[in-house]
């Protein structure tokens, strides 16, 4: 990688300068995202009207005012806001049994759809599974591409 770098005239720290830069540009969208309002509502602060009509006019909670204006003054230090992602994702509240159950039933009757495959686990199997969580388990099948949509008739 070093020959590469030094045959094209490149510097050996060139991926840090890279890295630098795409965070820069995050840093900058972020920036976009936050300042308009927190300007518009410091330049209405400095003509004198009142919160109320700030957070009427420009569309946001005192709170939030403050939030972005938190943000933006940790923007200027160079750190990433945290991301909104949740912590902790539910995981899924079926088995493998479940799974190849209803991809049974499904590739026997491939018209079929959750309210009735949920009906037949119920009937023919004893198996007791609610219409969303056959739902749920037929979406996970489509995305790992072992069952695909019917078209209608």
């Amino acid at each position: 990688m070093e020959d590469w770098m030094r045959i094209h005239g490149l510097h050996k720290n060139m991926h840090r300068l890279y890295a630098y830069a795409l965070t820069q540009d995050c840093l900058d969208v972020y920036r976009k995202r936050y300042e308009g309002g927190v300007r518009l509502w410091e330049k209405l602060k400095a003509e004198n009207v009142c919160d109320s009509t700030c957070q009427e006019i420009c569309d946001m909670s005192r709170a939030t005012y403050y939030r972005h204006k938190k943000i933006l003054k940790d923007l200027n230090k160079g750190s990433v806001p945290p991301s909104k992602r949740p912590r902790n994702l539910n995981k899924p509240r079926w088995g493998e049994a479940e799974l190849q159950l209803v991809l049974r039933v499904r590739r026997e009757n491939p018209t079929y759809g959750k309210e009735k495959i949920a009906i037949i686990l119920k009937r023919d199997h004893g198996q007791i599974l609610s219409e969303s969580t056959v739902g749920r388990i037929l979406t996970s099948l489509k995305n790992k591409g072992l069952v695909q949509n019917h078209p209608p008739p």
